[in-house]
């Protein structure tokens, strides 16, 4: 009962009620009594008799119709052959039954049709009738089966993205430690010879814990608080490097209230502040940029230096091949992430289009 309550698809959700069944079925003989009631008009009937007769006959194939609905619940909605010749007999006593009602009908009334002999009418009524429930108990087996389909694509589905929730959790458990290791051992190199400068990387670096606390449960939010996060770190390396560090963000207004997955740009801000530090002994650039259209957002993280030559036998990183997949599971074929060299600058840009999934 719980799995159905969760069950969102509406064809499901109403079959799960019965709703769906009922709209079905008042259809159905709704049509069948339409055309019965015609044909019996065309057959030189009366309208009176002949509206009579199909409130009669055709309601109470209605009724047992609601009996077959019974019968089949109890047996299951998994039709074979067992199933099938259950229709069949549960067809024929149903198309017996409602001949014997309209044959009483007719001899109490004195009603019958001028054009068909009574025995003729009787047993041409049990034959339409009879392969009348048989598609109509057909129709019913369709139609559970479909639900049960839909139910089962629903349920896998919402496996599916428990099991991506998951995996993000276990992408983003993987960036926090590797972040805080290499923050503490740069905290580490500067507290005997630099402690005024490892006091402001303990301030800078606690900013980002408290960031990191707070959004500990929320797989995305603003783009902003990213930001703000980037700086504390940035401000943390600052601080150890002195003026061989610059940095500056510049992110509009619109970019800053997109959401994005939590800590999506730490690893290419982190990134390069590493390889700008391998590739020369000046002054360092990094630069965040962040500009929001409709419906892409870009953002750019650039930095001085020259992009390393990748190595075949070489990963791209922890930080890198996180954020790809990350990418791939929170923007399913609405991401672009490239890496390239830039007049002496290494420029990272991402195009995501629309909001994160996977939230």
């Amino acid at each position: 009962m719980n799995q159905l309550a969760r069950i969102p698809d509406l064809a499901g959700s109403l079959l799960s009620r019965g709703s769906l069944f009922w709209k079905a079925n008042l259809l159905f003989w709704g049509a069948y009594g339409l055309m019965a009631f015609l044909t019996r008009l065309s057959m030189g009937q009366e309208w009176m008799q002949a509206l009579t007769f199909t409130l009669v006959f055709e309601g109470c194939a209605l009724g047992l119709s609601l009996l077959l609905r019974m019968l089949y619940r109890r047996t299951g909605y998994e039709f074979g052959l067992r199933a099938a010749l259950l229709v069949n007999l549960a067809s024929l006593a149903a198309a017996i039954l409602q001949g014997a009602l309209a044959a009483g009908f007719s001899l109490a009334t004195g009603w019958h049709n001028p054009m068909i002999d009574f025995f003729m009418n009787i047993t041409l009524r049990l034959l339409v009738m009879w392969f009348t429930f048989c598609i109509w108990s057909l129709g019913y087996y369709w139609l559970q089966t479909d639900a049960e389909r839909l139910n089962e694509i629903e349920l896998k589905e919402s496996a599916r993205r428990e099991a991506l929730r998951i995996e993000l959790q276990m992408l983003r458990a993987q960036l926090d430690p590797h972040f805080l290791f290499n923050s503490l051992n740069a905290i580490a190199a500067e507290i005997r010879s630099h402690p005024t400068a490892a006091s402001a990387m303990i301030l800078e670096l606690s900013d980002y814990l408290r960031y990191s606390l707070e959004h500990r449960n929320n797989a995305s939010g603003r783009l902003s608080e990213e930001i703000d996060a980037m700086r504390a770190y940035l401000k943390i390396q600052q601080a150890r490097f002195g003026d061989r560090l610059d940095f500056s963000v510049d992110v509009d207004e619109a970019a800053a209230h997109r959401a994005v997955p939590g800590f999506l740009l730490q690893p290419l801000v982190e990134n390069a502040v590493k390889h700008s530090l391998q590739c020369t002994a000046d002054v360092i650039e990094i630069r965040i940029v962040a500009r929001s259209g409709s419906e892409d957002l870009l953002i750019e993280v650039t930095n001085t230096g020259r992009l390393q030559p990748p190595s075949p036998a070489a990963s791209s990183g922890l930080g890198l091949d996180t954020l790809r997949r990350r990418l791939e599971l929170h923007y399913p074929g609405r991401n672009s992430f490239t890496l390239e060299d830039a007049e002496g600058w290494v420029r990272a840009t991402l195009r995501l289009k629309g909001e994160p999934c996977c939230a």
